[in-house]
């Protein structure tokens, strides 16, 4: 079954109401992980969101922090010997002892990486905690079907590394490969002013478009899901025929229905997909640089980010944890490709 909501990561509070707003012009509900003793601190808007149950919190339960544990302890073992720059330690974040798993410890213990303050809150390096948490996120968002999205433009451009287990070596850029990690992008969907939108207009507006609001979210989903699937040549030539019609045709419908939005020129909306060189053969015959950021029907982009060093694992039995939304409230997708690229091979390379 699609999924119909999406997950925020990597933190509790969201950094922007925009980016609430803009995720629930498509999907039904936001979910945060929150611990169960623990009140975020959100603004009167999130709160209205939040009576609304449009804003959901989830709390984790046993399963959540030991298969986070055990993927968690699964990878470091998987780098030992090569390592990210990214995840080597440096000055100290902080997770709350709900969110983890006892098994974890032992681990900890090994790398002598980490100190417990006196409220049980865990401290240890940054890079170490940000990469628990983007196991976390995806361990949460597979088990209840949700999809995944970030306001934080590093988050999302790191956040491959992890939900593709390290699948991808020092040289990024490899043209030559058999597939890639690419951004795409539909432009012009989330209204450039969502952020001066009250939660009441909103309110209103995801009750009366659901039908549109589904009707383009599924378009979206199904091109990708689509586009990550081909393998042979015959198989990619329905992309350009039936789903970026169907896509394009689903967002126009949209746009008419935001009321006094719909004038309003609109930011963009980006999913990380794994696409190979066969799709790419297809759908651009003359391309010589899947890195190069490509169009179909003028609003559609779509742009490797990094080579795969297996594309075979990188497509088998995907599920919508794997993938990862952003949403343009800062015109970062203008050159999503080239910005995420940067940061995942300062992460990998320093």
């Amino acid at each position: 079954m699609k999924s119909d909501s999406i997950l925020y990561y990597p933190h509790i509070e969201f950094q922007s109401e925009a980016w609430v707003k803009s995720s629930l012009l498509l999907w039904n509900h936001v979910y945060r992980i929150v611990p169960k003793d623990y009140t975020p601190h959100d603004s009167d808007e999130i709160k209205a969101l939040v009576d609304e149950d449009l804003v959901r919190n989830v709390i984790l339960d046993d399963k959540d922090r030991e298969d986070t544990a055990d993927e968690f302890l699964r990878l470091c073992s998987k780098l030992e010997g090569r390592m990210p720059a990214g995840l080597q330690p440096s000055p100290d974040d902080r997770i709350h002892p709900e969110k983890i798993d006892c098994s974890l410890y032992p681990y900890l213990d090994l790398i002598g990486e980490y100190f417990v303050d006196e409220d049980r809150w865990l401290h240890l390096s940054k890079e170490l905690a940000r990469g628990y948490m983007f196991k976390l996120s995806q361990v949460v968002a597979r088990i209840r079907n949700l999809n995944r999205g970030t306001d934080d433009f590093d988050a999302w451009s790191i956040n491959p590394y992890f939900c593709e287990n390290a699948n991808f070596g020092d040289f990024l850029q490899d043209p030559t490969a058999k597939g890639f990690f690419c951004s795409v992008t539909l432009e012009d969907v989330v209204p450039q002013n969502i952020g001066e939108v009250s939660a009441r207009e909103l309110i209103s507006f995801v009750k009366r478009r659901k039908d549109e609001r589904k009707l383009l979210r599924d378009k979206f989903n199904d091109f990708t899901d689509h586009l990550a699937k081909i393998s042979n040549v015959q198989h990619a030539g329905q992309v350009g025929k039936d789903f970026v019609k169907d896509l394009l045709d689903s967002k126009e419908q949209y746009r008419k229905s935001m009321d006094k939005w719909k004038n309003i020129r609109g930011l963009s909306i980006t999913k990380g997909v794994p696409v190979s060189l066969t799709a790419y053969g297809v759908l651009f015959p003359l391309i010589k640089d899947p890195f190069s950021v490509l169009s179909i029907g003028g609003s559609l982009a779509i742009a490797a980010i990094c080579a795969y060093m297996d594309y075979h694992k990188a497509k088998k039995n995907r599920d919508p944890s794997y993938s990862s939304y952003l949403i343009d409230i800062d015109n970062l997708c203008r050159n999503v490709a080239w910005q995420s690229y940067a940061r995942l091979d300062e992460f990998i390379n320093d």
